[in-house]
């Protein structure tokens, strides 16, 4: 996969939050990051920004599952009912803290998300996620 036009973080913890784009920079100081500590404002972001998009964008995004008020799946409920066009720029990844086999089995379950990966976010994960196999 060739570098995203922009990596979006929807996390409720800032630091996480920070050590993501402190690996994203590790790449390109010219990328564009998002970062979200409500997934909801994570949303409405995505609705307005990608209405008018290109459909060839990329964005890679990186999300928690376990925030108050509004989880991941709650995200991916309401992301799954956006235009394809809008979805087609997306490639998920699920980022936490959990180790619970429900969480991983869910997430393999969900077509709107290509993978899981822990917290906190290595360079090494985004270098695996970028020149996959």
């Amino acid at each position: 996969m060739k570098l995203p036009d922009r990596f979006i973080v929807v996390d409720d913890d800032r630091t996480s939050n920070m050590i993501c784009e402190f690996s994203f920079r590790r790449f390109s100081s010219a990328i564009e990051i998002k970062t979200f500590v409500d997934a909801d404002d994570a949303l409405h972001y995505i609705e307005n920004e990608y209405a008018d998009s290109p459909i060839n964008s990329n964005t890679i995004l990186f999300l928690d599952i376990n925030m108050p008020v509004f989880t991941g799946w709650d995200f991916l409920e309401i992301f799954n009912n956006f235009p394809e066009y809008i979805k087609q720029q997306f490639v998920i990844y699920i980022l936490t803290s959990s180790i619970e086999q429900k969480d991983l089995e869910r997430a393999k379950a969900n077509p709107l998300v290509k993978g899981l990966l822990s917290k906190p976010l290595s360079t090494k994960s985004i270098q695996d996620i970028l020149t996959p196999e």
